[in-house]
C-alpha cells in the first residue's frame, strides 16, 4: 500500500504541475466567458457520466473477489450506457444551449458528450488497476493522456486561435489517450460468458455508489452550473471569474483526493471487515489531511487576489474575493474524503445518501438565494454547506465502524494549530506593508520552512505514533 501511495503521489504531483502550467497559458488565450461556458458543459457531463456507468468501476474495486463474469458484465454495461448518454446529450444539446442563451453550447455539448463512450471503454482496465494497486501503470496512462491532450493538442490549438474549441478538443484527446493507454498497459480479456450474472452481482453496490457519487458530484458543481444560469449573458465575465476561482479551488482538493482516495478506498475495501484497523486509518488520514490542507488554505485566503492575478492575469483580479470565500470550503471538502472513502468501502452508500441530499439542497438553494446579493457571497454559502456536510459525514462514517465521532473531529487539532500559526504569521507580515509579491513570498517561505522543520525534526508534535502521518510513513517504508 505504501508503494502504491508513492506512485500515486508522483502521478498526482505531475498531473497538477502540468495542469497549472496549461491553465495559466490558456487563461491568456481564452476569454473568461468561454471558461464559464465550458464549466457549465463539464459540470453537466461529469454529473451524467456518473449515472452512465452506474457505479460499475467502484463495484469492481470494492468486491473482495472479481471473476471473469464480473468483468464481462461491467464492460458491456458501461459501454451500453455510454452510448445511450452520448445519444441523449446530442439530442438535448439544443435545449441546453437555449437555457443558457449561448448557441455555441450546442456544438460544444455534442462533441464533449462523446466522452461517455470513450470513458466507458476504459472503466474496466482503470478499475482493475485501482483494485490491484497498479499505480505504476496508471502513472504511464495519466502522463500520456495529460501531455498529449493538454500540452500538445490544447496549447497548439489555442495558439492557432481556436479559442474555446482548443479546450474542447484537448478534453476529447485527453479522454481518448487515457483509454487507449490503459488498454495498452493492462489489456483485459472481455467475453459474453455469464454477463447477466455479472451485472446482477455488481448492480447492488453499483447503484448505491452511483447515487452517492452523483449527489456528491452535484454538490461540488451546482454552484458553477447555477451561477451562469442566474446571471444575464452580459455578466458572464463575473461567471467566468467564479468558474476559474472554483477551478483553482479544485486543485488542492484534487491533490488530496487522488493522494488519499485511490489508495484509501482500495485499501479500506481490502480491510473492510477489520474495524479496528479502519478506525485507526480514519484517524491517521484525517490528521494527515488536516495538517496538509489547513495551513495552505489559510495562506491562500490571505493572498487570494495576488494569486489570481499572478496565475491567470489582470483580467481575473475581481476573482480574488471569490477565491477567498471558496478556500474556506477547501478544508472541509478535503477532510470529508476520508469519510466518503470509508462509506464506499463499507457498502454504506445507500444509508449515507440522505446526507448528500441535504448537502445538494443547501448548496443549490443557498447559491440561488444569495446570488442577487453578490457573486462573492456564493462562496460563503459553499463554505457553510461544506462544513455541515463534513460533520454529518464524519458522524455517519464512525457510526458504520463503531468509532468515536468526537475523536475524529478532535484529531484535526494538529492541523488547526498550524492554521492558527500560519494566520498569525501572514497577519504580522501584512502589517509590514510590503508589496503583494514580497508579502506572499515571504509568508510562503516561512510556511514551507515551518512544515519542513516539523517533518524532519519535530514530527512528535504532529500527534501520537498511531495517527502521526510522518511516523506511519517511516514505519511503512522500513517494512
Amino acid at each position: 500500500m505504501i508503494r502504491g501511495f508513492s506512485w500515486n503521489t508522483l502521478t498526482v504531483v505531475l498531473q497538477v504541475l502540468i495542469q497549472l502550467i496549461y491553465t495559466a497559458i490558456m487563461a491568456r488565450w481564452i476569454a473568461p466567458g468561454d471558461f464559464a461556458m465550458m464549466g457549465v458543459v463539464l459540470s453537466i457531463m461529469g454529473f451524467a457520466e456518473i449515472f452512465s456507468q452506474v457505479g460499475i468501476g467502484p463495484a469492481i474495486i470494492q468486491r473482495k473477489e472479481t471473476e471473469q463474469h464480473h468483468i464481462n458484465g461491467a464492460f458491456w454495461t458501461a459501454l451500453g450506457l455510454g452510448l445511450v448518454f452520448t445519444l441523449g446529450f446530442n439530442f438535448s444539446a439544443s435545449f441546453i444551449a437555449s437555457a443558457y442563451g449561448m448557441p455555441t453550447l450546442k456544438s460544444i455539448t455534442q462533441v464533449v458528450s462523446t466522452s461517455f463512450v470513450i470513458s466507458a471503454l476504459g472503466v474496466v482496465p482503470r478499475s482493475l488497476m485501482m483494485k490491484r494497486l497498479e499505480f505504476k501503470s496508471f502513472f504511464f496512462s495519466s502522463m500520456v493522456s495529460i501531455v498529449g491532450g493538454n500540452i500538445v493538442v490544447g496549447l497548439l490549438l489555442a495558439y492557432w486561435g481556436y479559442g474555446v474549441w482548443a479546450y474542447v478538443w484537448a478534453l476529447f484527446a485527453q479522454n481518448a489517450l487515457m483509454t487507449i493507454s490503459m488498454w495498452w498497459s493492462d489489456p483485459v480479456k472481455i467475453g459474453w460468458h455469464k454477463t447477466q450474472q455479472g451485472i446482477r452481482e455488481l448492480l447492488h453496490y453499483g447503484a448505491g455508489s452511483t447515487l452517492f457519487n452523483a449527489l456528491n458530484y452535484a454538490a461540488t458543481k451546482v454552484d458553477v452550473t447555477l451561477v451562469p444560469l442566474g446571471l444575464p449573458s452580459q455578466q458572464w465575465l463575473a461567471a467566468g471569474w467564479y468558474e476559474r476561482s472554483a477551478y483553482v479551488v479544485s486543485l488542492p482538493i484534487t491533490i488530496m483526493a487522488k493522494l488519499s482516495d485511490n489508495v484509501l478506498f482500495s485499501g479500506m475495501s481490502k480491510m473492510q471487515d477489520e474495524l479496528d484497523r479502519l478506525r485507526k486509518m480514519v484517524l491517521m488520514m484525517t490528521n494527515a489531511l488536516s495538517i496538509a490542507i489547513i495551513p495552505i488554505s489559510v495562506w491562500v485566503i490571505f493572498h487570494a487576489k495576488w494569486i489570481m492575478v499572478l496565475y491567470l492575469g489582470d483580467q481575473y483580479e475581481g476573482a480574488g474575493i471569490i477565491l477567498k470565500y471558496l478556500f474556506v470550503a477547501v478544508i472541509f471538502r478535503t477532510l470529508n474524503r476520508v469519510s466518503d472513502a470509508l462509506l464506499r468501502a463499507k457498502d454504506a452508500t445507500f444509508r449515507a445518501s440522505w446526507i448528500k441530499v441535504i448537502y445538494v439542497a443547501m448548496m443549490g438553494l443557498g447559491t440561488w438565494w444569495i446570488l442577487p446579493y453578490g457573486i462573492q457571497y456564493v462562496g460563503g454559502v459553499i463554505a457553510l454547506s461544506t462544513a455541515v456536510h463534513y460533520v454529518m459525514g464524519a458522524w455517519m462514517g464512525q457510526r458504520v465502524i463503531g468509532g468515536s465521532f468526537l475523536e475524529v473531529l478532535w484529531v484535526s487539532r494538529y492541523g488547526g494549530m498550524l492554521g492558527v500559526v500560519t494566520a498569525m504569521m501572514c497577519g504580522f507580515i501584512q502589517i509590514l506593508e510590503l508589496s503583494s509579491f514580497a508579502s506572499a513570498t515571504l509568508s510562503l517561505l516561512l510556511l514551507v520552512g515551518m512544515m519542513a522543520l516539523l517533518v524532519m525534526r519535530f514530527s512528535r508534535w504532529l500527534g501520537p505514533d498511531a495517527i502521526n502521518p510522518v511516523r506511519v510513513l517511516k514505519k511503512g517504508n522500513q517494512h
